[in-house]
């Protein structure tokens, strides 16, 4: 039996996507037969530098030689080379004014220097591709996993009445890459030109962290709701409640939150940069009675482009809006956990 030690940091972190991938691999891999798996966290929160010099100094005295060590959030210790880390995109590279200086460079510094050291994965081909030249890698050798999501992330009652169209929802947090402020310009656009529809809202979930991510802009709107970081619960609740979800990154390595939707049964507006396509799947054709499409796509630098989205979906009748749910619930079910976690595992089990 492969014994595999986690590398838990995360265990200690508020959950985005990526320690939302972390948790949910870790605990299926717990799960395969053939490896025995333990974690090894810090014995309390330790965030920025804190948190790195343990997992440089103090991790690797405890990863033993016959040991496979799994990192899956981005960074890893040096010193060890039977190692599998999941560096989830390049945005350090791509997008740096996204980051904090300090973040930025330690981040620059480490990761080619692990690539060197330990089997590095990654979560689509887009991230890949950026990954590859930045880490000085063949693309071949860095290995895909994906994403997906848990159960929990689903319709809920199918009796329920479809929700009403007038309510947007967006997740993100308010790193620049999101978008969050075209797309809130946007929507300003759509009501002060009075093409909203009576009572719609635009409902905005996520947190930023300061030290981290550089200032965001704010705007305020009585027909925008900022609702901050919520937990899963009330995410979910969200998500079904929602007339669409709509998410206008730039810039992603995998994107989580419209698959969530679409597993919610949530119609999605998305946008056709990065990943996201990888995602999303075939753009909806509302003329076609057969569309097997899942999303309405756009182009996240043009507000005019994403108000347009939004007209579109605003503009569909109730039998196009059920088609493009139950698409997206079809879409959403090409993605699964166990599939990512058996994907781990293998690598793991090369390694060894």
């Amino acid at each position: 039996m492969t014994r595999v030690l986690i590398n838990a940091r995360f265990r200690h972190r508020p959950v985005t996507g990526v320690e939302r991938f972390a948790v949910e691999v870790s605990s299926r891999l717990a799960a395969t037969t053939n490896l025995q798996v333990t974690d090894i966290a810090p014995t309390g929160k330790l965030s920025g530098i804190k948190g790195h010099l343990w997992e440089q100094f103090v991790l690797p005295g405890k990863v033993d030689r016959d040991s496979i060590l799994f990192s899956p959030c981005n960074t890893g210790p040096l010193a060890v080379t039977r190692q599998l880390v999941v560096i989830h995109d390049a945005a350090v590279w791509d997008c740096p004014d996204g980051f904090s200086t300090t973040f930025r460079k330690l981040y620059q510094h480490l990761l080619p220097r692990l690539a060197k050291q330990a089997t590095v994965a990654t979560v689509s081909e887009f991230s890949r591709k950026q990954l590859a030249p930045r880490l000085g890698l063949p693309e071949e050798q860095i290995l895909i996993l994906g994403n997906a999501v848990s159960p929990d992330f689903s319709p809920g009652d199918s009796r329920k009445e479809l929700p009403d169209a007038p309510t947007l929802l967006c997740v993100g947090s308010m790193d620049p890459r999101k978008n969050i402020n075209r797309l809130a310009k946007a929507w300003l656009d759509l009501k002060t030109s009075g093409r909203l529809p009576e009572n719609a809202r635009l409902k905005l979930v996520g947190g930023t962290n300061p030290k981290n991510f550089a200032a965001f802009e704010q705007v305020e709107d009585q027909s925008i709701e900022w609702l901050g970081r919520v937990d899963d619960e009330a995410l979910i609740r969200h998500y079904r409640e929602a007339g669409a979800f709509i998410y206008p990154s730039y810039y992603e390595g995998f994107g989580l939150p419209p698959l969530e939707a679409m597993a919610c049964g949530c119609p999605v507006l998305l946008s056709q940069e990065a990943s996201l396509p990888e995602v999303g799947g075939p753009a909806f054709e509302p003329g076609n009675p057969d569309s097997t499409g899942a999303v309405i796509y756009f182009d996240p630098f043009s507000e005019a482009a994403i108000g347009e989205a939004i007209l579109e979906f605003f503009n569909l009748d109730d039998a196009k809006r059920a088609q493009l749910r139950s698409n997206s619930l079809s879409r959403s079910q090409e993605f699964s956990w166990d599939t990512v976690a058996l994907r781990t595992a293998e690598a793991i089990l090369k390694i060894a």
